[in-house]
């Protein structure tokens, strides 16, 4: 009897075993399908001139994919996947952190006001941290007013002209994404390190987390630059390399990053104590940058479990429907994958064109005011009273420039009963009120 059960044991723990085996199998298919399925849309989005930049790719913490696609492998658009590229508004996350720890530390709030740290900041006693790093606080994106190059100003000049902006909307009523908030958040956490912001951020979080290979472009103590990449943009359907320190931005929080180093960034908020401040309510952990010749995205699932990091020098993808395919194809769903574009134009009644004829504001590119007018059988799109672009219709309330591009300008009627728009502009979409 005994020796039937050591039989059946030893059976027994051989059927575990075989189990465990084909179970394995099993995951290990399911994410190779998940790699080259990645794999392919990215390769078709690369062979359509759309992408150039490197992909980082996690699921169930194993690593899928960490590639770099280029257009072409001798032009300035070349990287591969140690190269440095400006990340931009992805430091938003790194500011929101570094306010995180201070409060833990309790050396500051997010409910306390403007009036506690600035004296005359126009309703300072109303605008709360919490305002400026959630985009409510009523201040404008951008400068507006200011003609100068922003690049030369100091934290002092920028708060000075922060505190002549009008608000947009009384503190806390609406969002509207603003620069010039966290511009103000920057100098707060500078004044309280009693350093740059840049240098805090490295001080804080580059050098605690071994990110080695990132580093700022402004007021830090040790230049970290070591392979950058080039940033491009397509100008008159010719690529063209252009200057990754424009002067038209700020410079107080110019970082730049590599993948590799990104991934350590998110793995650390992404656990306790920080996770419960940055997932939303769906698990999700993610934030996107971009600006002439660049776009970033740092995304980590913790409900489905996967991460991945996409760097680009080059503006023309389609970004944010190239970020939803990917969350999709990170869980298995499916997508259309990237492929040539041929819109078609059709007819539509005068009396539907005229609906649309009107201004739009569009506070996301600094209060831009475009004009939509009837000519013809189409729309024509005026700034300044000069003509800029032509639309003709997809359908009666989507309209495109291009018939190679996926940009359009659609129309969404609204509460007055008239149209607001959204306005595709190099893989992003902003939105235009009717005025």
């Amino acid at each position: 009897m005994k020796y039937f059960l050591v039989i059946f044991g030893v059976l027994a723990l051989a059927s575990c075993k075989q189990k465990s085996e084909k179970v394995e199998v099993l995951l290990s298919s399911k994410l190779e399908r998940v790699r080259d399925s990645v794999d392919t849309y990215f390769s078709k989005l690369t062979e359509l001139n759309r992408f150039n930049g490197v992909l980082l790719v996690f699921k169930n913490d194993t690593l899928l994919l960490d590639k770099a696609y280029n257009m072409n492998s001798s032009s300035s658009t070349y990287v591969t996947t140690d190269f440095q590229f400006d990340i931009h508004s992805i430091a938003k996350l790194m500011t929101h952190y570094l306010l995180v720890k201070l409060e833990r530390d309790e050396k500051l709030s997010t409910d306390q006001t403007l009036d506690a740290y600035f004296d005359d900041f126009p309703r300072g006693n109303e605008i709360t941290l919490k305002m400026l790093l959630e985009h409510s606080s009523g201040l404008p994106r951008e400068l507006v007013g200011f003609e100068d190059e922003e690049y030369q100003l100091t934290f002092d000049d920028i708060l000075e002209l922060s505190k002549k902006q009008s608000l947009l909307f009384p503190p806390g009523t609406d969002v509207q994404y603003s620069n010039i908030g966290y511009e103000i958040l920057y100098g707060i956490i500078s004044n309280i390190y009693e350093k740059s912001f840049s240098q805090c951020v490295v001080d804080e979080i580059f050098e605690p987390l071994g990110m080695d290979s990132s580093g700022a472009h402004f007021f830090v103590k040790e230049n970290r630059v070591k392979r950058m990449a080039q940033n491009h943009v397509l100008k008159d359907d010719v690529l063209e390399p252009i200057d990754n320190i424009q002067k038209d931005e700020f410079r107080n929080a110019r970082f730049f990053s590599t993948g590799e180093d990104l991934k350590k960034f998110m793995d650390h908020i992404k656990q306790e104590p920080y996770a419960s401040f940055f997932e939303d309510k769906n698990g999700i952990i993610a934030k996107d940058g971009g600006s002439k010749g660049i776009r970033a995205q740092v995304y980590s699932d913790l409900k489905n479990h996967f991460d991945f990091v996409l760097l680009a020098n080059y503006d023309e993808m389609p970004f944010f429907d190239t970020i939803d395919d990917m969350v999709k194809l990170m869980k298995s769903e499916p997508v259309d994958y990237p492929k040539e574009i041929n819109r078609v134009a059709i007819q539509v009644d005068e009396e539907v064109l005229q609906e649309y004829a009107g201004a739009y504001t569009f506070a996301d590119f600094d209060g831009l005011v475009l004009e939509i007018e009837v000519e013809g059988d189409h729309l024509i799109v005026l700034q300044e009273d000069e003509k800029v672009g032509e639309l003709k219709a997809e359908s009666p309330t989507v309209f495109f420039e291009d018939s190679k591009s996926a940009e359009s300008f659609e129309f969404i009627k609204n509460e007055k009963g008239t149209y607001d728009a959204l306005m595709g502009w190099k893989g992003i979409v902003v939105e235009g009120k009717r005025k």
